[in-house]
């Protein structure tokens, strides 16, 4: 059962590895990592924990850098104000997951992966009430996918430290779930 789980997650990095060009600053820092873990002697995998440091560093520099786009470009109050709040709690996410990658040799991507560029690109390339609605849409979309990956790590990461940075978050994730849901079902129903 345990090497079916951990086959299964290996499969989950390999789809997600294959998913970023050579090229993508997720799978260079998950690489880094992995090469310092077994220059250290480390003998676990800690592929999927590398993956997930690299890609919840990614998607919270992208969450800042699209609220503070939305900070600009917005025309509702409502989308300024909820930008702000998800710059704040994702800087502060980011900062929190720099501390344990330090702790726990973990490379961390200084800039937006391949996808999440993409994201950045086509939400900011959008103006006026467009904005408002692509951003709500891609935020939304952006915190399930982080949600599912940071219960997966609270469960199933094999470094306490991330483990624990993960399981912290998840509240605060969930809560912005809600919170944007929402507001994408109030914009729904004009």
């Amino acid at each position: 059962m345990r090497k079916t789980i951990l086959n299964g997650f290996a499969a989950l990095a390999l789809i997600l590895t294959t998913a970023c060009g050579p090229g993508d600053s997720i799978e260079q820092a998950t690489e880094q990592s992995m090469q310092q873990f077994e220059a250290a002697g480390v003998q676990q995998d800690l592929r999927n924990d590398a993956l997930f440091a690299a890609e919840a560093a990614s998607a919270s520099m992208l969450q800042v850098q699209l609220g503070e786009a939305a900070s600009g470009m917005a025309v509702s109050p409502e989308v300024k104000g909820l930008a702000q709040e998800v710059v704040t709690a994702h800087q502060n996410m980011l900062n929190d997951l720099r501390d344990v990658a330090n702790q726990s040799n973990f490379v961390l991507p200084s800039a937006l992966g391949e996808a999440h560029h993409e994201v950045y690109q086509e939400v900011t390339d959008q103006s006026g009430i467009s904005f408002d609605l692509a951003y709500l849409k891609r935020i939304v979309q952006q915190n399930k996918q982080l949600v599912k990956r940071y219960d997966d790590i609270a469960t199933h990461g094999q470094v306490m430290e991330l483990k624990q940075y993960a399981s912290k978050q998840l509240p605060l994730l969930r809560q912005h779930q809600e919170i944007l849901e929402e507001m994408q079902d109030q914009i729904d129903s004009i």
